[in-house]
């Protein structure tokens, strides 16, 4: 009972500050949870955290105790990639920085937010973005960098986009990016094309949040197939997943609301139910999409053709909150994974490294003892050889190679990297903890929006949701006889079983 009554404050005290629901919807989501909403209709008006501030104690801002410091680190930094040091050229200012990409050529591409920043003043309560008065970001916010020298190659972006996201590049080097201000997706011709700021493709309705065919609401990530069809995540608000033909028809969408308290004390999460879809690693080989479901710490991945689940991860290690995922093809299938501080601050922040063979989690990074503070994105090289981490504070790229690093001498960054990728295990060699994962089929056309939050809805709304996670916290208890609780480190992972 203690477990459930910590979730209860939680998710209380979350609810001030999170966008909140108003009653009705959470009777709805109480409902559907026993069964009695099968088509969905509470969909309709649940929201999601939308809100990046990197000042506040949410993101981590409480420093660790020097017991659980040196635990972490004993834990985690355990695998053989480097960091290099002063890369890339230190004298090239950047903002808040989202994502990176890697494209074509081999150069490193970050999209960051020049001046601006996603703070709690950012969106009015209905998900329209508040300071549209300030204008496009004035500064270049897509950089390419040279991977070896870190020299800036090229950088285009200016006047274009209000509050960066999601960016990647595809094998044309057609450059695909998500503005959660404008609501909007982007495709853009390599280096922007000859008059950078014309995309090639645009999705949703500028400034315009919505839930059906036409509109997102901050959209968070792209991932391309090779024949050009395409995957964006509808993350902060709609929590779908929406495939696309490669000229922009929608094929299908997949994906509901979700909120769970710690997802790491329920272990029967439905594999169609988002908080926060941040991230897509395109595992085309295995015919896999990989999404890294934010706010419920988990990595989830579904069959690319069809959108029919294959495969989740989790880990007590990893923690509750994974901010991205990425894939490299080398040893069977690597997902290269970056968690985020604990809700209320706190926790280990590394790189984590899962086989998708093996299913195992094999490995860490970090750059320091201290860990990352807020990574936002990872990128890795497709044989593994390579690795990139952006953070939305401090703002950095980190770099990390999988070997011997010179980094005494930073004018050249003489690098020595392995033709393949070697991670020493974390796991213990027993086994690992399975579980069974049921299946929920969800409405095809499910399309959740958000609504307007008053005080006194937020405090009605606490106030409901807290009478009904103690209800359905005290029926489970009765039906189980106890609460559940991963005691392991080891890495979960579920899947269907045919």
């Amino acid at each position: 009972m203690t477990d459930y009554l910590g979730l209860v404050i939680v998710f209380a005290l979350s609810s001030v500050q999170l966008s909140s629901t108003d009653y009705k919807h959470d009777v709805k989501r109480h409902l559907w949870r026993n069964g009695a909403d099968a088509v969905g209709t509470l969909n309709s008006h649940l929201k999601h955290m939308n809100v990046e501030d990197v000042g506040s104690a949410d993101y981590g801002s409480q420093p660790w105790t020097p017991e659980e410091r040196l635990q972490s680190i004993k834990s985690t930094k355990n695998s053989s990639y480097n960091v290099v040091e002063n890369w890339p050229d230190p004298s090239k200012k950047l903002g808040q920085l989202s994502a990176v990409s890697f494209d074509a050529d081999g150069n490193v591409v970050v999209f960051h937010r020049g001046d601006r920043v996603w703070d709690s003043n950012t969106f009015l309560t209905n998900n329209v973005y508040n300071q549209r008065g300030l204008g496009p970001i004035v500064q270049p916010t897509i950089v390419v960098f040279n991977a070896s020298s870190g020299l800036v190659v090229q950088e285009w972006g200016t006047n274009i986009f209000y509050l960066p996201h999601g960016l990647t590049v595809d094998a044309n080097n057609n450059v695909w990016v998500t503005d959660v201000a404008l609501h909007q997706v982007f495709k853009f011709p390599p280096g922007g094309g000859t008059s950078p700021g014309k995309p090639l493709l645009t999705l949703g309705v500028a400034f315009v949040p919505g839930n059906d065919d036409a509109h997102f609401c901050k959209p968070t990530a792209v991932a391309v197939m090779s024949n050009g069809d395409f995957f964006v995540s509808d993350g902060y608000c709609n929590s779908r997943i929406m495939k696309y033909s490669m000229n922009g028809k929608l094929l299908m969408q997949w994906g509901r609301n979700s909120f769970e308290g710690n997802p790491l004390l329920n272990e029967n999460l439905p594999p169609y139910e988002f908080y926060v879809p941040h991230a897509l690693a395109l595992a085309e080989d295995k015919e896999m999409l990989c999404v890294a479901d934010r706010e419920n710490g988990r990595i989830l991945c579904f069959n690319c053709h069809n959108g029919s689940f294959i495969i989740q991860f989790r880990s007590l290690k990893m923690g509750s909150r994974l901010f991205s995922v990425a894939y490299s093809s080398a040893q069977g299938g690597l997902l290269y994974v970056v968690n985020g501080p604990e809700i209320f601050g706190g926790g280990f922040v590394s790189g984590f490294i899962i086989s998708l063979s093996e299913k195992q989690l094999l490995g860490s990074f970090i750059p320091n003892e201290h860990g990352f503070s807020n990574p936002h994105d990872v990128a890795v090289s497709s044989d593994g050889s390579q690795v990139y981490v952006v953070e939305l504070n401090p703002y950095k790229v980190w770099k990390f190679v999988n070997g011997y690093v010179n980094n005494t001498n930073t004018a050249s960054r003489t690098i020595t990297n392995s033709s393949s990728t070697t991670v020493k295990s974390i796991l213990p060699q027993h086994g690992l903890n399975f579980s069974k994962l049921q299946i929920v089929e969800m409405p095809l056309e499910s399309s959740p929006a958000s609504t307007i939050a008053t005080v006194i809805g937020i405090v009605v709304g606490i106030m409901v949701v807290v009478a009904i996670v103690i209800f359905a916290a005290v029926m489970k208890m009765r039906k189980r006889g106890g609460s559940f609780v991963l005691g392991t480190d080891d890495l979960e992972y579920s899947q269907l079983v045919e």
